[in-house]
């Protein structure tokens, strides 16, 4: 792969500048935002509020859909901005197929999907691209507090020997899930983001930091096993 792109882009002006390429890439990361951060605020975090058991617990699911959806109209303004096309002409991820029927499986949702975003945030921290840098390095915040929001009403349902298999069930099957979210192993996307200095992380080295960080949480924090699962996915999409 050739080296990395060392210039940065201030605006949609200097992006347009590097070629068609480099705003085909950015659109297809921040269109993917676009898509999911709607999605997820739609079925997880609107479906929760009747789910929660205490009036607490249903502000806190307000305010992350609140949030989610915040973060979905700022990638959009992005999207405006650069010219994108309508990110609507792609489903969105297959995560989002799960579906969240309880209050313990919405927990799992916050500590582990949305871990998943912030392994990929934390990447797009350091872009090329400085709108995007600017916007992500802003919702880190938020979405760390979705995160620990997640562990820590896990740790409490965990501690309970009625929640506890809802738990880990929930988990196993939202890591197996969520594994796809980075992306294949061998991915001519992944390549043109690194490239263009848009990413830093190949597709596995994302997913095995997100495994890493998740078999912490199950193992040393919750004290539940872990589900067999790969590193690497050779699936048909990039």
């Amino acid at each position: 792969m050739p080296p990395a792109l060392t210039r940065e882009a201030q605006d949609a002006a200097e992006a347009h500048a590097l070629g068609d390429e480099y705003v085909a890439a950015l659109g297809k990361i921040i269109n993917s935002h676009v898509r999911n951060e709607a999605t997820g605020a739609a079925v997880f975090d609107e479906p929760s509020i009747s789910l929660a058991p205490t009036p607490r617990e249903k502000w806190l699911a307000c305010r992350m859909a609140m949030e989610e959806y915040g973060h979905h109209l700022k990638f959009n303004k992005l999207a405006n901005e650069l010219g994108l096309e309508d990110a609507g002409d792609r489903p969105p991820l297959s995560v989002f197929d799960y579906q969240v029927g309880s209050w313990a499986g919405y927990v799992m949702t916050k500590a582990i999907v949305d871990l998943a975003e912030v392994v990929l945030m934390e990447d797009l921290c350091e872009c090329s691209y400085l709108p995007l840098r600017r916007l992500c390095r802003s919702l880190m915040p938020e979405e760390r507090f979705h995160v620990r929001f997640g562990t820590t009403s896990a740790k409490r349902l965990a501690a309970d020997p009625d929640a506890r298999e809802e738990v880990r069930s929930s988990a196993h099957r939202l890591i197996a899930m969520t594994l796809p979210f980075f992306g294949r192993s061998e991915s001519r996307n992944n390549e043109v983001f690194r490239r263009w200095g848009i990413k830093r992380l190949t597709n596995d080295e994302a997913r095995a930091e997100f495994v890493r960080r998740t078999r912490a949480l199950l193992c040393d924090d919750l004290g539940l096993d872990y589900p067999e699962v790969p590193t690497r996915w050779p699936g048909t999409t990039n």
